[in-house]
């Protein structure tokens, strides 16, 4: 990899010329050792972690999680306080970036401290340190156990950077707020503990940060670019809570709003010819082949609008029977098992309304026994794990298959409707000024999927002629 040059724009991100910042600070390339890094770090952490400084930690936990405490549930505030990349997060911020009583950074005050006692290589390292920021980037390519090449998202820059372990697990469109600096041979390296976003959070994240750099420009209108940024871990940190880390698991909710639990509902029978009457005749049940009924909704019901709740619920559509073209919702199955007759459902309500019902039609004919409730999760942890079996199919032909039904599938996919996109198909929407970056969102959201499944060494399908078919240049 090639190392900066003197003319060229620093990596730090200041917008000087290499040789007018980090290089006039910095000393000569190959100016640390990697032991002289790691004695460094060792030291500035002991110094911002010594006793005596109860005060600035206080103030600084405040400044880092006070608003959180405000917006989070006690449980949410006690999960992010206790995530490894929060902790790494925090400290990292403590000791680099947060602005002290007089002014200065831990890291400021241990270089004017320590600075006689510090190995010249130790002292070159902090001093890039010292100028570093942390900046959103896009992950424009990774090359696998070599580095990285992002884009700065903030001045549209692209930047080549040495890396080995991330590029792991990291994948093209990836977005990051990382710290890069220039190592000990004059190369950029991500320092440090980046926060990883998804790729569709790159432009809430812009947003945020182009909002807050305007409100610094109003309040500190001298200041400069890297002050700015120096101010924004925790914003980044918050972006990350909210997108990644603490995002809840979408609801499974019936079409009635209700939380899906799997019920059960058990009748001891005593006049089995009575309760075979009453099921056989009432039009609210259907008898399926195995001697089981389904109990379907009154056709009134079924012609109700379904309730909408939380915006992250997904419905759960029963399975709909009955003629005519309004098609009836199940509400639950009633099974009979010899002495006993079993009413089972998806949540609550519909459990206690099938009782209800039961015992209305079938009167003294049957008696309750019992009614049980198990979460979605505490099923599928009992249920036992199907043997894997290796697939009989040749591999050639396996991918052959695959193949031709993601050709079949995304074929279709440019000329269908699509929610995200305001019910416009992608073909639509590409032609639009307005469509056009949500379809490249969409676009980068399948490539980065794709990316993953490669790394994982699965069949990934190459979406790469979808950008050409929608006259969309994909970004190199």
């Amino acid at each position: 990899m090639k190392p900066v040059g003197r003319n060229d724009p620093c990596p730090c991100g200041s917008g000087k010329k290499y040789k007018r910042c980090c290089l006039d600070r910095a000393g000569s390339v190959g100016a640390y050792t990697g032991a002289e890094r790691e004695a460094a770090l060792d030291g500035l952490f002991r110094f911002a972690a010594r006793a005596g400084l109860e005060e600035e930690r206080a103030t600084a936990d405040l400044a880092f999680w006070g608003e959180l405490a405000d917006e989070l549930s006690a449980d949410e505030l006690k999960e992010a306080m206790s995530l490894e990349q929060s902790q790494l997060g925090f400290q990292e911020w403590y000791v680099f970036d947060l602005a002290l009583s007089d002014g200065r950074t831990f890291l400021e005050r241990y270089l004017e401290r320590a600075q006689h006692r510090l190995r010249s290589g130790e002292l070159r390292f902090l001093e890039r340190m010292r100028r570093s920021h942390i900046r959103p980037y896009e992950v424009r390519a990774v090359r696998p156990e070599e580095g990285l090449e992002l884009l700065d998202l903030w001045t549209r820059r692209r930047l080549r950077v040495r890396e080995r372990l991330a590029t792991r697990r990291l994948a093209r469109w990836d977005v990051l707020s990382a710290r890069v600096i220039l190592d000990s041979r004059g190369e950029p390296v991500v320092e440090g503990s980046p926060y990883l976003y998804p790729p569709e959070a790159q432009d809430e994240l812009l947003k945020l940060l182009r909002r807050a750099y305007r409100a610094f420009c109003r309040e500190f209108p001298r200041e400069s670019l890297t002050a700015f940024f120096k101010r924004m871990p925790i914003l980044y940190h918050r972006f990350w809570l909210d997108t990644v880390a603490l995002v809840p698991d979408p609801r499974l909710v019936t079409a009635e709003g209700d939380d899906i639990v799997l019920a059960r509902v058990v009748f001891d029978v005593r006049d089995r010819g009575v309760v075979e009457a009453v099921l056989a005749r009432h039009t609210d049940f259907a008898r399926q082949d195995d001697g089981s009924y389904v109990w379907l909704e009154a056709e009134e019901a079924g012609r109700k609008r379904p309730s909408r709740r939380a915006a992250n619920a997904i419905q759960l559509t029963s399975m709909r029977l009955g003629g005519g073209t309004e098609p009836r919702r199940s509400l639950g199955t009633v099974v009979p098992e010899g002495n006993r007759l079993v009413f089972e459902a998806i949540s609550k309500r519909r459990a206690e309304r099938g009782r209800a019902m039961i015992e209305a039609l079938a009167g003294g004919a049957v008696a309750h026994r019992a009614t049980s409730y198990e979460d979605v999760d505490q099923a599928l942890k009992r249920r036992p794990k199907p043997a894997v079996k290796r697939s009989e199919i040749p591999a050639a032909m396996e991918a052959k298959l695959l193949a031709e039904f993601y050709e079949q599938h995304y074929g279709k996919w440019l000329d269908e409707p699509l929610p995200a996109l305001g019910g416009r198909t992608p073909r639509q929407a590409a032609a639009s000024k307005s469509g056009r970056p949500k379809v490249i969102a969409l676009l980068k959201h399948m490539d980065n999927l794709a990316e993953r499944q490669r790394q994982e060494g699965l069949a990934a399908y190459d979406f790469g002629w979808m950008w050409a078919e929608l006259g969309l240049d994909r970004p190199g």
